[in-house]
């Protein structure tokens, strides 16, 4: 037999019960739980994070040198291959000598692209006498990420590259033009902790 109920013919009793019905939520274990899955899950992808943040700095520090490589190239070719005189840290004082910074002398080749100095891990950990206090990177600081080789920039301003003994001897790829003020990218003499552009135009770490 079938039994029919007709719309609103159900008792307000069994109504009001099917309304109020207790919702089933979650307890105090198993939101622990879940919270400690999460924390789980972001301890073994927070390394990942990193490693992949570092890398893709790495990248980006390697372009702006070879950028930094062509300016120079360029400045080269106007100044017959003669090396310019440099202040290799424009905001010490007393000053190390009167000559401009690497970024005013590769002004004109640089077309305004002043981000091309800047090392994306650039950061300021050692104490240097002279300079300023208060600055977090070298890019803010000096108005650069990479120094230009204190030798280049002094016994051998006004000559060539050519001139000077790795190059006569031909390892070049042992003459660095410009490096990082530290190593940015890890523990000083790891490999991939600190970037070089050499006289050969390549780009890399001497440690690698």
């Amino acid at each position: 037999m079938v039994i029919s109920v007709a719309p609103g013919s159900i008792p307000w009793r069994w109504q009001a019960r099917a309304r109020h019905a207790p919702q089933r939520g979650f307890t105090l274990a198993e939101l622990l739980v879940v919270l400690g899955i999460v924390a789980l899950l972001a301890g073994l992808l927070l390394p990942v994070v990193n490693r992949s943040r570092a890398s893709a700095q790495r990248v980006t520090c390697r372009a702006n040198l070879r950028d930094i490589g062509a300016q120079f190239q360029m400045y080269l070719n106007e100044s017959r291959n003669h090396l310019p005189w440099v202040n290799t840290m424009p905001s010490v004082t007393p000053p190390i000598n009167a000559a401009p910074s690497i970024v005013k002398v590769l002004e004109p080749y640089a077309r305004s692209a002043k981000q091309v100095y800047r090392c994306p891990a650039d950061r300021i950990t050692l104490e240097c006498a002279g300079a300023p206090a208060g600055y977090a990177t070298y890019f803010e600081r000096e108005g650069c990420s990479y120094q230009y080789n204190p030798f280049l920039a002094s016994i051998y301003a006004g000559k060539q590259l050519k001139d000077t003994w790795l190059y006569e001897n031909g390892r070049q790829n042992l003459l660095f033009i410009f490096k990082e003020y530290e190593p940015f990218h890890g523990p000083a003499g790891r490999a991939g902790a600190m970037n070089y552009l050499m006289a050969d135009m390549s780009v890399r770490d001497l440690v690698e």
